[in-house]
């Protein structure tokens, strides 16, 4: 027997080994072979249209629940892990029983909810899930509180807490399924003139015995930045943010299992969480000016061609009690997406898709009472719209 021969026999020995090792001959223990479902997350539903799950979101909670709508399992997880290149959360055909079909429901903050609920400001509260539990009782609530004077815009209204920025929320959009070896291809969302968001992906993931399943869940998120810079037109020398009362008024505090606002809720009031004013030198004829600068931060909008049910923006001058706007946030705000004309985006699919916002109010007269033209701008694409007051 040559050395070749030899060789030749020692290869096709350990060939066999293998085979016989492998998954597909085992009929008892599948320990080694990948099996149960594994559920992994994209947040792609933004202005950008790039994943930025791994940047964005620090803390998650997934909830699986049967045909019939009952709390099966629930996983919650936090840290570096959701930061890599396809993380995923693994349940084996023990936590779920295969040749059944399960709806995924996940929730995504910045950071752990329990470190979330630590800090200062306002928190969003979702409800403790037990074991069988219905998936139509589960819904996330916007801490209130209640004012300290009235207001003629609602009655009664909430205050939110503007001692720090809000937690920035993610709820589920829609879920993919693949089965075998075969990784989900990417989302695909259109959202029609009513708002309603249509996909290419799921209601319930069948997980198959015997093979590993693959579902990927799509977020979109809820929680919105805005900055607002006010400038006099007349007098740019005399701005000072101590001199303006700014914020928003919506119902919008209250989401249920499928991320809908419920309806009817408490009307909220959001104000800064930070507010300064700024100087620079003008062109030669002005010496100074100054603007006045607000940060805030508010749960998702709706838009409705109907204004009264609209988010509302108030721009108050405290001297006098009086308002220099009273805005249609949404219908504002909205005005962003003819930035992105290829896309053809309805209002609320803009709406959802963006989430960091910048206004440029320029006001006219001694008593400040009118609005002479709005910014509403894009940063990242170094782009402005004007408007007319009188077009509002």
């Amino acid at each position: 027997m040559n050395v070749r021969h030899i060789i030749q026999k020692s290869m096709l020995a350990v060939v066999a080994a293998l085979t016989i090792s492998s998954c597909d001959m085992m009929t008892e223990d599948l320990s080694d072979c990948p099996t149960g479902l594994y559920v992994n997350f994209v947040y792609d539903y933004n202005i950008q249209r790039a994943d930025m799950f791994k940047d964005h979101v620090g803390g998650l909670t997934l909830y699986v629940y049967d045909e019939s709508d009952r709390l099966v399992t629930q996983r919650t997880v936090s840290g570096s892990e959701l930061s890599m290149y396809g993380y995923n959360i693994h349940f084996t055909e023990e936590e779920l029983a295969p040749d059944h079909s399960y709806r995924l429901v996940a929730v995504g903050m910045q950071k752990s909810w329990d470190v979330a609920l630590q800090t200062p400001g306002a928190k969003y509260r979702k409800t403790d899930m037990a074991q069988g539990n219905d998936r139509k009782s589960f819904n996330i609530r916007l801490d209130r509180e209640q004012p300290s004077r009235a207001d003629s815009y609602s009655s009664p209204y909430y205050e939110v807490s503007a001692a720090a920025p809000l937690d920035t929320l993610w709820h589920t959009l829609t879920t993919l399924q693949a089965s075998a070896a075969t990784i989900p291809g990417v989302t695909k969302y259109h959202q029609a003139v009513d708002g309603s968001i249509n996909s290419n992906g799921i209601d319930l993931v069948h997980v198959v015995s015997g093979e590993p399943t693959y579902a990927t869940v799509s977020l979109i998120r809820d929680t919105n930045h805005l900055n607002i810079s006010l400038r006099e037109i007349d007098h740019p020398e005399e701005v000072n943010h101590e001199d303006y009362e700014v914020f928003i008024v919506d119902a919008n505090g209250d989401l249920d299992f499928q991320n809908n606002l419920i309806v009817p809720t408490d009307s909220l009031i959001y104000r800064p969480y930070a507010k300064w004013t700024t100087s620079y030198n003008g062109n030669g004829t002005i010496g100074v000016q100054r603007s006045a600068h607000y940060d805030l931060m508010f749960n998702r909008l709706k838009y409705s061609p109907t204004p009264k049910e609209n988010a509302v923006l108030c721009i108050r001058k405290k001297s006098n009690n009086q308002d220099i706007a009273v805005l249609n946030l949404p219908q504002i705000l909205a005005e962003g997406r003819t930035a992105y004309e290829i896309y053809s985006y309805q209002p609320q699919e803009y709406l959802d898709r963006e989430y960091d916002y910048r206004l440029e109010l320029f006001l006219k007269g001694e008593e400040w009472e009118t609005l002479s033209e709005l910014y509403v701008c894009i940063d990242v694409l170094s782009w402005a719209k004007r408007i007319q007051f009188e077009n509002l």
